[in-house]
């Protein structure tokens, strides 16, 4: 989809234009001027003659030319009978703010049908319905009914919310330099949807970070591959509100009960290389860094502050985030000495300059440790005390940005006193704060994003897997007649499909549970065979490590006597590390996989790393890293190191499983026991659909 002509039109219709001041059609005219749209504007309503100094059209065919943009301000029937008119006319981009399609459900979700089908048959490129239109700071073009003229600056905002649209626009007036490049209203997204817009946006220069808030995201599988080929070109922040449960399904999935649909997002986000903010400054403190072009270098902080109490605060929160304070050398403190004039700072990071620093302190300081090579970032911490130079600081410190290429951080506490600094900063573009409360979280997501697009390997292709007889006839046998496979079919299927499984043999009696015991060897386990108890462990339906005949027998009847029936099942007892690895099939964004530390506490622990298929290696053995299953990789109390890699393609195979046959909705695989040979699934169970 060329969206070019669209977010640029050199030539713009506004149809259903009011001359009363409230309405949606006064406020976008009025809009299209004042942002300043310099190329040919119409104006159209067959009741009014002139609007805002313009004459306004009867028609749309009074134009008597194509126009590029077609602005729709009426209600949602008569745009669905404009649609053949402009047709007619050979307008192909349309903008539509009504309401009442598919939102309304019943006669809207037909309308939206009816749009659907007269846009596909036009080859028509619509936005919305039921959306506030887009702005184009440098295009000067406000096809909106926000508020205000929309500030210019590096950020492309594409929203899901038009009132979060219209906070943006309301926060970013009087700022000098933070703005929009775009601001687009999803709306509907009847045609035109996030992914059309994220591939729009990666290629315009004039972004510098694209911003996004979403609800819900229209097709999955494109938007991941699209996500993931705009993270390599330029940053992605993302906003996203709401979590929904997992439904009827998690009672019998311990994957479907770990993995909800929001953590599914940010498993992509994160995988695709966009960051997820989870408050509205904390993003709004990403896309200011980000729009003025001062990421931080590394995770390395310097502090430099005239407060000690909140430069141990602001310490305090780097430290919980993971970031580190720089340590400066021998060799800087005497500079920084020389250039002070005296020794009374403390030079232990922050270096506290003292209550009564003056500009000529704070430059001095400045210039000494940004020698230091190793900063990634220098934080100045600045409260107004009685005799703080603030301004005067301020100047020092925009000219050492323009000096020094390692990112300055201004953070001049207050209200009344400080805000003619911020000003200045915004001027130079350099990213300043009111408060460092969201600084510290937003530098740790930006450090890890940093190092995340460096190691991270592009996802291969999805591998998917041949269909196996045995797995088919299993399948076959239960569909339709049971929730799920029992555990001799789960272990046969994950069998077949290239996960080693241990030995298992169901018994009918106790001479045959001696008879499979003495090939087993001692000791075993012994669980309950059952088709309707989901989770063996809540009714005491696992005993393990039976070492000897008078266990064995024990076990025996007290398992047989819990169902009721004559058959349980013996496997070999195995030792390593309890893992729970699973699966589910998200109806978005296909198949994701879980791996976490497992056993009888697995949902109580509920330490588990999320990926969605496909995912490389390197991927895969990074985000173990970010979790507790990090002392396993390294080897846990004297144990052996974690096979990773035998791990990955296990959980591979479980994946491909699920790519092959859809009938399956989930598979859990717990425990999971994982030393240095090849993982060996223990127990688990394939959820059907």
């Amino acid at each position: 989809m060329d969206l070019h002509t669209f977010f640029n039109p050199a030539s713009i219709a506004v149809i259903g234009v009011s001359d009363n001041t409230k309405k949606v059609g006064y406020l976008v005219a009025k809009n299209c001027i004042d942002q300043g749209f310099a190329g040919e504007l119409y104006f159209i309503n067959p009741k009014l003659q002139n609007l805002l100094g313009k004459r306004v059209l009867a028609s749309v065919k009074d134009i008597g030319k194509p126009v590029d943009l077609a602005v729709l301000a009426v209600p949602a029937d008569v745009a669905l009978s404009l649609l053949d008119e402009l047709h007619a006319q050979g307008v192909t981009n349309i903008l539509i703010f009504a309401a009442q399609f598919k939102e309304a459900g019943g006669e809207g979700a037909k309308r939206e049908k009816m749009l659907l089908d007269k846009a596909h048959e036009y080859g028509m490129t619509v936005q919305g319905p039921n959306c506030i239109g887009f702005v184009n700071t440098t295009g000067k073009i406000n096809v909106t009914f926000l508020k205000h003229v929309s500030p210019s600056g590096g950020i492309g905002f594409i929203s899901q919310s038009g009132a979060l649209g219209s906070l943006m626009v309301d926060y970013l007036v009087g700022h000098k330099n933070f703005g929009f490049s775009y601001f687009i209203s999803l709306g509907n997204k009847s045609i035109m949807d996030e992914s059309d817009l994220l591939e729009f946006l990666a290629d315009d220069p004039a972004t510098k970070v694209i911003a996004m808030y979403l609800e819900d995201v229209k097709n999955g599988e494109r938007f991941k591959k699209v996500l993931a080929a705009t993270t390599r070109k330029k940053p992605v922040v993302i906003l996203k509100s709401g979590t929904t449960s997992e439904g009827s399904k998690a009672a019998v999935s311990h994957t479907g009960s770990m993995v909800g649909d929001d953590r599914v997002y940010s498993c992509v986000f994160e995988q695709c290389g966009a960051i997820r903010a989870e408050q509205f400054f904390e993003f709004m403190t990403m896309l200011k860094i980000y729009s003025f072009g001062r990421a931080p270098l590394s995770g390395d902080i310097m502090i430099l502050s005239n407060a000690g109490g909140v430069g141990v605060l602001l310490t305090d929160q780097l430290v919980k985030e993971k970031l580190r304070l720089v340590t400066i050398t021998e060799e800087v403190k005497k500079d920084i000495i020389v250039h002070m004039g005296g020794e009374k700072i403390s030079f232990h990071n922050p270096i506290d300059l003292l209550g009564d620093a003056s500009a000529f302190h704070y430059k001095g300081a400045i210039e000494s440790t940004l020698k230091e090579k190793n900063i990634g970032a220098v934080i100045i911490l600045l409260t107004p005390q009685a005799n703080t130079e603030i301004e005067e600081t301020a100047q020092v410190i925009a000219s050492a940005q323009r000096e020094f290429n390692k990112p300055i951080y201004p953070v001049f506490m207050g209200e009344k006193s400080v805000g003619e600094s911020h000003v200045l900063f915004e001027q130079e573009q350099i990213p300043s704060f009111f408060t460092y409360d969201f600084l510290p979280r937003a530098l740790a997501k930006m450090v890890a994003h940093r190092e995340y697009m460096v190691r991270t390997d592009v996802p291969p292709d999805a591998d998917v897997m041949s269909v196996d007889g045995e797995v088919s006839a299993v399948m076959q046998s239960a569909l339709g007649k049971k929730p799920y496979l029992n555990l001799t079919e789960s272990l046969a299927v994950f069998k077949a499909s290239g996960v080693a499984v241990t030995p298992s043999v169901i018994v009918s009696s106790l001479d045959e549970l001696r008879q499979a015991v003495a090939k087993i060897g001692f000791p075993v386990v012994l669980k309950i065979v059952s088709d309707t108890i989901t989770h063996k462990t809540e009714v005491k339906g696992v005993i393990t490590n039976v070492k000897d005949d008078d266990e064995l027998t024990r076990s025996y009847k007290y398992l047989t006597g819990i169902t009721g029936g004559s058959q349980v099942l013996v496997q070999q007892q195995m030792s390593g590390y309890e893992l729970i690895a699973g699966t589910k099939r998200d109806s978005n964004f296909g198949t994701i996989a879980i791996v976490g530390i497992g056993g009888i506490y697995a949902e109580l622990i509920h330490e588990v790393v999320e990926f969605v298929y496909p995912f490389s290696e390197t991927t895969f053995l990074e985000k173990l890293k970010t979790t507790k299953l990090n002392a396993f990789v390294k080897g846990f109390r004297g144990g052996k190191p974690l096979n990773t890699h035998a791990l990955y393609e296990s959980v591979q195979a479980l994946c491909r499983l699920m790519v092959a046959y859809p009938a399956i909705s989930g598979i859990d695989v717990n425990p999971f026991m994982v030393a240095t040979d090849a993982p060996v699934a223990v127990d688990g169970r394939v959820i059907l659909t």
